[in-house]
């Protein structure tokens, strides 16, 4: 029960320092091939974990193709519970599927441009995946690891599996 709690601890806490460090940096680019919107353009916005959260539960209103990848957070939250609920095959699935999911919306990001903000002349162009992104992707991986790790060991030795 103990390690069960400190897996999960550690999983929670990845995913909050995830939420703080930078996660993804965009290049800020023109949506028309004009030499008159080329000025200014080509700098970099970086956004922290949280930042990229937020945007995230709005580009799903606005139905942004990257914005897929912010499902990945109901799914890793579905699987702390199935987790906690010592439902380890549940918990391995679910944090598989957050981590594909998360993965791959976020990787569309590269092909598909996404708006910036309230300027309509610039888009933003997934530029690199920074620490933040892989952490979080990391509280997942680590609850599915352990998940599965106790599927095992319910396996080979059913006595002793609480």
């Amino acid at each position: 029960m103990k390690y069960r709690i400190i897996f999960l601890g550690l999983s929670l806490f990845l995913y909050g320092i995830a939420l703080t460090l930078p996660c993804l940096l965009f290049n800020i680019v023109p949506r028309e091939l004009s030499i008159d919107h080329l000025k200014g353009y080509g700098s970099f916005h970086e956004m922290k974990g949280l930042e990229v959260t937020a945007w995230g539960i709005l580009g799903l209103l606005f139905l942004q193709i990257p914005a897929l990848g912010w499902l990945a957070n109901p799914a890793y939250w579905l699987s702390c519970i199935f987790f906690v609920r010592q439902q380890y095959k549940f918990s391995a699935i679910t944090s598989l599927t957050a981590i594909a999911i998360g993965f791959g919306g976020t990787l569309s990001a590269f092909w598909f441009n996404l708006p910036n903000g309230s300027n309509p002349l610039s888009a933003l162009a997934l530029h690199k995946l920074l620490a933040g992104f892989w952490v979080w992707l990391g509280a997942p991986g680590l609850l599915g690891l352990i998940s599965v790790f106790y599927l095992v060991k319910m396996t080979r030795y059913p006595e002793n599996s609480t």
